[in-house]
């Protein structure tokens, strides 16, 4: 097998840059984690709970990651593994959505280059809301393409599908789908479709599909909007600048694939034709749209943005650029890129892997990722157990080291978040009183969890990363509680 035979067939190529992505990185953070990522921790811990949404966000990542994990027997690799098929499924929509646009070779091209952004790879081990999103939104451009122009009634049906799911993997997601409208009322040929039963098809199927997370806010009073709002408040004038220019410095290692492959030099002169302009109109719309929404959003209302919420929002960088510089393409710099792109992946995922599995024995520092998972959960479970002699069935705390305790655990315990029956509504007050609960924390004990372990002694465990060498390395210290149950029965 030669580069020269996967470039052949554009196709051959997408597949070994799929396989090559979730190889290396669901290899990468195995390999080096004891613990997974906080997002992730809090996705089981909100996956084994089977609800729809939560006070953040709807559940869609715990959805996934939870029949995983039964399946599976344990946690960690699966999610490593589900993020990478998100990001591969995400290349696969780009490829298709590209090779409608212009044409397979240059769909390619607009897919290996993603490899050159931050969020196909630093941040893809940390399953959660943003990674979710990413295949949906693109997915629903490639519907939306595909129904505007060829009008059949299955590719209105999946745009509706996806359109509707995506707001299960994040409620921001109806920015994409007001950038979305705006095609279908902006483009002639799309408004023509609207007197067909296609785009109420799609309609149709995005109620059925979104109605649970709409009967879900409204049963709670429509709860992740106020987190939301909370979390946005006090942003800065500069806020809505800050987050575009940093969407553009996370492309920075596109700009040196692009480079490497010479496509700054001069044009090609075997180039293809240049991409309708209707196309290059589509591709702009939807790729700086929601984006540009956000930002103006940010700034009437004075909210503050996170770089991590552009994630989806550059799904389409890739196509965007090869359809600009269509005149520099050539098979010569497709095979460049090509290399340029499996180089990029081995070795920033290889660094990964280092910063993981060494950066602590270097500076005796843990990272989250380092924390002894398993250990932590043995020691505080055998704690539970010596004083209870009952089954661990509720741990209050903190996300991060309640939703350690008991991970791998084939019924794990329901986790109270920081102690607050509000944002962990699948546990009751009568439940603690019958199971009694594990109370934990690390660093700064959350607001709230001093009243619920009033009167309880505290206790302290210390650990080690396992990966911790110097005689200086940092003990991690976890503080916990015992609240025995009243009416558990003994073992």
């Amino acid at each position: 097998m030669t580069l020269e035979w996967l470039l052949a067939r554009p196709e051959r190529g997408l597949f070994a840059l799929m396989a090559a992505q979730a190889i290396f990185w669901t290899l990468a953070p195995a390999l080096s984690h004891t613990a997974p990522p906080l997002d992730v921790v809090e996705m089981y811990a909100w996956g084994r709970e089977w609800v729809v949404a939560t006070f953040k966000h709807p559940n869609l990542p715990g959805l996934v990651l939870e029949p995983l994990r039964l399946l599976a027997g344990q946690a960690g690799w699966t999610a490593y593994l589900v993020s990478q098929i998100f990001i591969a499924l995400t290349f696969w929509a780009v490829f298709m959505l590209g090779r409608e646009l212009m044409d397979a070779p240059r769909a390619l091209a607009g897919a290996l280059l993603l490899t050159g952004v931050y969020f196909f790879s630093w941040v893809t081990p940390e399953f959660n809301h943003n990674v979710a999103q990413m295949p949906l939104w693109a997915l629903v451009m490639l519907t939306l393409w595909r129904g505007t122009m060829r009008g059949q009634l299955i590719d209105w049906l999946l745009l509706g599908v996806f359109a509707g799911l995506s707001l299960w993997a994040k409620y921001s997601s109806a920015v994409l789908l007001v950038v979305a409208a705006a095609w279908i009322l902006w483009d002639a040929q799309a408004r023509k479709r609207m007197l067909t039963p296609g785009p109420w098809l799609a309609l149709i199927a995005f109620a059925l599909v979104a109605a649970p997370q709409a009967l879900w806010l409204i049963a709670h009073d429509f709860g992740p909007f106020a987190y939301a709002a909370r979390r946005a408040s006090g942003g800065e004038w500069y806020a809505p600048i800050e987050f575009l220019l940093t969407l553009a410095l996370d492309h920075l290692p596109m700009l040196i694939l692009l480079a490497c492959a010479g496509w700054f030099g001069k044009p090609a002169p075997d180039a293809p034709p240049q991409p309708e302009q209707r196309a290059v109109r589509f591709l702009l719309l939807l790729g700086f749209g929601p984006a540009v929404l956000t930002a103006l959003g940010a700034l009437i209302s004075g909210a503050s943005l996170r770089a991590s919420w552009g994630a989806p929002m550059v799904v389409l960088s890739g196509l965007i650029v090869v359809a600009l510089l269509s005149n520099k393409f050539s098979g010569t710099r497709l095979k460049r890129l090509a290399i340029g792109a499996g180089v990029l992946i081995v070795v920033v995922s290889g660094l990964y892997y280092g910063h993981m599995r060494y950066g602590v024995v270097l500076t005796g520092k843990p990272l989250r990722g380092n924390w002894p998972q398993a250990e932590i959960s043995r020691q505080l479970e055998g704690a539970w157990i010596e004083a209870t002699n009952a089954p661990l069935r509720i741990v209050a705390g903190d996300i991060w080291t309640a939703g350690l305790v008991g991970l791998n655990a084939r019924n794990p315990p329901s986790v109270l978040i920081n102690g607050d029956y509000a944002r962990a509504p699948w546990v009751t007050p009568e439940e603690v009183q019958r199971h009694g609960a594990l109370i934990v924390w690390s660093g700064g004990e959350p607001e709230g969890l001093p009243e619920f372990r009033e009167g309880l002694e505290t206790r302290e465990l210390r650990v080690r990363s396992p990966y911790a060498r110097a005689a200086n390395a940092q003990d991690i210290r976890i503080y916990y509680a015992i609240l025995p149950p009243q009416s558990e029965p003994t073992q």
